[in-house]
């Protein structure tokens, strides 16, 4: 039997997929992607209490450790001086965010073959993602909520619509290119027009448009990317599995795309940072898109 999509495509002990593809030729077609030279923010805001969370994730949490409170309770400034800290609490899932390629897994098996054994609760000993290092590649936006209010809670975007909107955007694909779309859910979900029960995203079958143009990262203004619920019968999340585990692409989830479609562009440079965390299967994350 073959394996599954790219394994093996970068060697037996590959744990980065299809970020492979982002090489100095996607890189610089990145960079000359940029016209106005403006950075624009893709990270949610992290409040305490607050974000569209699901499944076991909990709200993040902010908590200060030193404040002005204390000072105005009579601690001193010592040695001269006073200050302020602070930590969070924060699902690596639960806001913005990049899966690991350890997240998910099928029959027992991730990316590459490994077993789904080498996650443990000591964290993700392969496909962590402090495997994946940091992303700046070319990212082309794609709009399905330009002309009016969104798609529906559940509506899929199948392959014959992503064809459409990149031709009507004059987007020519290319390795290495990272594709970002926007559903409109965000907005909805932020007016209280939507829940994380049903949101619109990528059908299954968009996975043979990602592997035709071999795209490294998608991403979406939603909490899956892929349509929520499932249009595929006995399968929760098909574009994971085929996509993810199969292809080794890169998901980036809980995008804030509502500046960056005010700008009406098609392609950027991205820009995707997630933390260092040895062993972990997702990271909080702050990307940019310059244009």
């Amino acid at each position: 039997m073959s394996a599954p999509g790219n394994w093996g495509r970068w060697g037996p002990d590959d744990e980065r997929g299809a970020l492979n593809l982002v090489d100095a030729e996607a890189t610089r077609r990145g960079l000359s992607a940029v016209r106005a030279g403006e950075p624009i923010s893709l990270g949610l805001p992290m409040r305490t209490g607050q974000g569209p969370v699901a499944g076991i994730r909990a709200p993040m949490q902010h908590f200060m450790t030193r404040d002005g409170g204390d000072y105005a309770a009579g601690l001193p400034e010592k040695p001269g001086y006073g200050y302020a800290d602070d930590s969070i609490m924060v699902a690596c899932h639960g806001t913005t965010h990049l899966d690991a390629l350890s997240h998910v897994w099928r029959d027992g098996l991730m990316w590459n073959g490994y077993p789904a054994a080498r996650v443990t609760s000591r964290g993700a000993a392969r496909c962590g993602i402090e495997k994946a290092g940091p992303i700046v590649t070319r990212g082309l936006f794609l709009d399905f909520a330009a002309d009016g209010d969104g798609l529906s809670p559940g509506e899929p975007i199948g392959v014959d619509r992503l064809d459409a909107a990149a031709e009507a955007a004059g987007l020519r694909p290319a390795a290495g290119d990272a594709l970002i779309v926007r559903t409109g859910w965000l907005r909805q979900w932020r007016e209280g027009r939507a829940t994380v029960e049903s949101w619109p995203g990528l059908d299954a079958d968009c996975a043979d448009w990602l592997a035709d143009h071999d795209i490294s990262v998608v991403g979406a203004d939603n909490i899956g990317v892929e349509v929520g619920p499932s249009t595929v019968r006995g399968s929760a999340m098909p574009l994971h599995v085929t996509a993810l585990r199969d292809l080794g692409i890169a998901f980036l989830e809980l995008l804030d795309l509502e500046a960056l479609a005010g700008r009406a562009v098609s392609e950027l440079l991205l820009v995707v940072a997630p933390l260092n965390i040895v062993g972990g299967v997702g990271s909080p994350c702050a990307p940019v898109a310059v244009i």
